[in-house]
């Protein structure tokens, strides 16, 4: 695994009260649902300094699917 994936393993892990979670293992077959996608986005933004949106955990429901698109340049959102 990359640094990156193994910094997002934590909030997959914890939003979905596992102990641990495989870069390759899927949030929705684990028990994630919206409510806990918005939590584990919150946790990203947190520990990561990055934006996801609800879509984006759908299309890309692993640690390592997240780690890859998380490298794709993206235009920040403006400050409020």
């Amino acid at each position: 695994t990359t640094p990156q994936q193994a910094t997002l393993c934590q909030p997959f892990a914890d939003t979905l009260g596992l102990p641990h979670i495989g870069t390759h293992d899927n949030f929705f077959d684990h028990g994630g649902h919206s409510l806990l996608a918005t939590r584990l986005i919150s946790r990203i933004r947190t520990h990561l300094n990055h934006e996801l949106t609800i879509r984006d955990l759908f299309e890309h429901p692993t640690v390592h699917d997240i780690s890859n698109h998380l490298t794709t340049p993206t235009t920040p959102r403006p400050a409020l």
